[in-house]
């Protein structure tokens, strides 16, 4: 099995540091107007999305396993046969589907009848030859 990171992109990074600063004005700001209460409860909200967040930094990486792709994502794991993966694309830019990425620039991979899944590895060119020759390897032994 081969482990491949996500990159993480701009846009990940500015909503960390948005949600951050938005946790910290607004629980300063309501703490002096409303009290403790209302602070705690904003707060949560700010903090536990902050948290699922960082969570996602940590758990969305992709795995290259003998037969098939495992590509997870916080609770989201999708599991895909090299033989259903009908087309690998580059793509830059904003993709609007299924989206396992910390980035807005990867790869999306074409699977079994109009499946699609946007994902974004680290090592972009590497991950795209390990696939490929994995995948040739699987269509060999079918």
């Amino acid at each position: 099995m081969t482990r491949y990171s996500s990159k993480v992109g701009w846009l990940y990074k500015a909503s960390l540091i948005l949600i951050a600063s938005l946790d910290l004005l607004i629980s300063l700001k309501t703490f002096y107007q409303e009290g403790i209460f209302a602070t705690l409860v904003l707060s949560s909200i700010l903090t536990l999305t902050l948290a699922y967040l960082i969570s996602l930094y940590y758990t969305t990486s992709y795995h290259l396993h003998q037969d098939y792709l495992r590509c997870s994502s916080g609770w989201i794991v999708k599991k895909i046969t090299y033989q259903a993966i009908k087309k690998i694309e580059k793509n830059k830019g904003l993709y609007i589907g299924w989206k396992l990425s910390l980035a807005l620039d990867g790869l999306i991979i074409y699977y079994h009848d109009g499946n699609e899944l946007f994902i974004s590895p680290e090592n972009l060119d590497q991950f795209i030859d390990d696939l490929e020759q994995r995948i040739s390897t699987s269509n060999d032994h079918s």
